[in-house]
């Protein structure tokens, strides 16, 4: 174990909070190291210093002596994520235009898009609708005032809000604030008089754009999450501020960036999805440093599986996001997350059919093999139970697992029904959630319009490299990387951020209406200014920071858009046919060639700006070892149960430590590094590049 020198006095701290385990990067000089800790749900600070604590010892550092060094936190978390997936909130009152009352009930339409009618069923409530209380007072859609604010009734109904109906938040929603928020801007101040310490947020500050539906869900989960966000943002900074980091920790955003605490406790469902956008993040940098242009990322941890898409350097932002059943107007790096992890749990459905996921053990009680309370059987089980994960070397030997305890489960819970052994029944789960994951990458690719064997997949996890390959070769994907510290790379992406806010605005400007151009230029100053001081507010001088422009994109008569970039300036008379050509061919390279509408007027719905602070990239290095025979390499054999062949095969274990750069294997083998496992099937060849990363290639189906 190295000491710290001296000269090292600046540390970069990643963090991640997942759903079932905790990961952290630290970068101290040019030296990096990680740690891993399980999520601890009574207080997610403790399994955070955890992780912080083991990266420290592996650099020969008290935790209070490396949190002394550290420059820069950055943070993601489940918080928000957690809440919303298991429908756990605030109690949220709305005020809303009078006659809509029912808006949220509808949600833009009743009818599911499947096609079992049992599943047809409402959306959940996230306000009780006798805490949804109607206001007098409407805009129109010119944002002309036609009937004027009844302020009186404002308080009356606040107040029975807060008295009666004990809310915790309250989300203000009226028709047409996108154009003028005049009426909620008020409300917002008539609330203060009363009740200053409540939480508020009007839907003109959520997302200023057409859409009541959306714009009001997403006001009201703003205000649904805020009370679990709250509590972690203050628990997380207290409690490293006792273990010693002087600086403010710097929240992620699912939008790919990061805010401040005062930042996050505001707009609190900034924080949804985090740990996937960073895990984007850091693909997108050491996909840069390969050369790769054109690659599919995959993450699975605990209790997910997150897969996107990154080509030439862009990660698409979606921008409209669909919760569930619930249509938001919430921005994020446009990933697709299904319930495989290694917590997964396998299960037999009411007719018989095997299933994995989407509900997880996650940290507690845990997978059967913990011994810490949990019973039922998940994807970690299975691969004990196989022999490809190691029970004496979890989490770097200091946690065992039981494997006794795995094939009970599998056994009792699901291998009993069938008369199939727990080898067996780990056999079956395995190719379920590769199935599963590979159904996700698909859905990201060929049903964007994208041939994934045009590109390479980035797999990254601490549970990923197990099942890696076996998704690639579905899709005859011919390459596969696996980054190192594999399982806190998107801790270590958190590194690679810089941070970031998004600004939108809806125009509704027709390409032939060349008079609309200033109109658009207009409404884009105020864009532009509030984004830049926004960002100064958080630290960063004019010369750090980077504006960015880009618009939703449509066919007059079309109900969705397709966002493109825009100049990064105002816009002028030159620019309508560039916009009119670069929309026509996107339009087509996404939905296929012919299917442009001709003749029929672009629009231009929303107007968005993206202001970036610029963050100093810490500069590190991975110890290199010399190139190694594979017998050099090997620790030693193991029996396990293969599950193409469904029998047991003494295979090499590699040990990740030596495997240095150029040193080259073939499959099958597995390589076993401190917190995670890498499978080589048979006819797969792996190697390391300069910077450490595996690389898998071989024959496809």
């Amino acid at each position: 174990m190295a000491e710290a020198t001296a000269k090292e006095t600046l540390a970069y701290i990643g963090a991640d909070v997942g759903g079932t385990h905790t990961d952290v990067a630290v970068i101290l000089g040019e030296r990096i190291s990680h740690g891993k800790a399980f999520t601890t749900y009574d207080d997610f600070s403790k399994g955070l210093l955890s992780a912080i604590e083991v990266a420290a010892e592996e650099m020969g550092l008290g935790l209070e002596d490396l949190l002394g060094r550290t420059q820069v936190l950055f943070n993601g978390t489940t918080v928000v994520t957690n809440a919303l997936t298991e429908l756990r909130g605030d109690r949220v009152g709305a005020l809303i235009t009078t006659g809509f009352k029912d808006t949220f009930r509808w949600q833009g339409g009743m009818r599911r898009n499947v096609v079992d009618d049992h599943l047809q069923v409402n959306p959940p409530d996230l306000v009780d609708r006798l805490s949804i209380r109607e206001i007098d007072g409407r805009i129109d859609y010119a944002g002309r005032e036609v009937v004027a604010l009844n302020e009186q009734q404002v308080h009356d109904e606040v107040r029975h809000l807060v008295e009666d109906r004990h809310v915790e938040a309250i989300a203000v929603c009226f028709l047409s604030s996108f154009v003028n928020p005049a009426h909620e801007a008020r409300v917002v101040e008539l609330i203060a008089e009363d009740y200053p310490d409540l939480f508020v947020t009007p839907s003109y500050q959520s997302f200023p754009v057409r859409g009541e539906n959306r714009r009001w869900t997403t006001a009201v989960m703003n205000c649904f999450v805020q009370g679990s966000a709250r509590r972690y943002l203050n628990s997380t900074s207290d409690r490293l501020a006792e273990a010693g980091f002087k600086g403010s920790p710097a929240f992620f955003q699912g939008l790919g960036g990061a805010i401040s605490r005062e930042r996050a406790s505001a707009y609190p469902l900034a924080l949804y999805s985090s740990g996937p956008a960073a895990g984007a993040i850091g693909a997108r940098h050491i996909t840069e440093q390969m050369g790769v242009s054109k690659v599919l990322i995959g993450d699975m941890g605990g209790t997910s599986f997150d897969t996107g898409i990154i080509e030439d350097g862009n990660i698409r932002i979606e921008k409209e996001l669909e919760l569930g059943p619930f249509k938001t107007g919430v921005n994020v790096i446009d990933i697709t997350s299904i319930g495989a992890g290694g917590g997964s749990i396998a299960w037999v459905s009411d007719r018989g059919v095997p299933q994995v996921g989407p509900h997880s053990a996650r940290s507690t009680p845990g997978p059967a093999c913990y011994g810490t309370g949990g019973e039922d059987p998940t994807v970690t089980d299975a691969m004990v139970v196989m022999g490809f994960i190691d029970p004496d070397n979890y989490l770097g030997g200091r946690f065992h697992l039981s494997a006794a305890l795995a094939a009970k489960a599998l056994d009792e819970k699901v291998g009993r029904r069938f008369s199939w052994s727990p080898e067996e029944t780990g056999a079956v789960i395995h190719d379920l959630i590769v199935v599963n994951m590979a159904t996700a990458v698909r859905e990201i690719s060929i049903e964007k319009g994208h041939d994934p064997r045009d590109f390479a997949f980035l797999a990254y996890g601490g549970t990923l490299p197990l099942f890696a390959w076996q998704i690639a070769a579905r899709l005859n994907i011919s390459k596969v990387i696996v980054p190192p510290i594999s399982s806190a790379f998107s801790a270590l992406g958190l590194l690679m951020a810089d941070f970031n806010l998004r600004m939108n605005q809806t125009v509704d400007w027709s390409l032939d209406d060349q008079a609309g151009l200033e109109r658009v230029n207009e409404k884009a100053k105020p864009l532009v200014a509030g984004a830049l001081a926004a960002m100064k507010g958080e630290g960063f001088t004019e010369t750090e920071i980077e504006i960015k422009r880009s618009g939703d994109f449509r066919f007059a008569g079309q109900v969705y858009d397709i966002a493109m970039k825009l100049p990064d300036r105002p816009l002028i008379e030159a620019d309508i046919s560039a916009m009119k050509d670069a929309f026509f061919g996107l339009y087509e390279k996404t939905y296929g060639v012919g299917t442009g509408w001709k003749g029929v007027p672009e629009m231009l719905t929303n107007y968005s700006v993206e202001a970036i602070g610029r963050m100093e990239r810490p500069r590190f290095s991975y110890e290199k070892s010399p190139r190694r025979t594979v017998r050099e390499m090997t620790k030693s054999t193991r029996a396990v149960f293969l599950p193409d062949l469904r029998e047991r095969r003494n295979i090499p274990i590699l040990d990740g430590l030596l495997f240095s750069p150029s040193s080259v294997a073939e499959g099958p083998l597995i390589v076993d590094a401190t917190d995670t496992t890498m499978y080589v099937p048979a006819g797969v060849t792996v190697t390391r590049d300069a910077n450490l990363s595996y690389i898998l290639t071989g024959g496809t189906e």
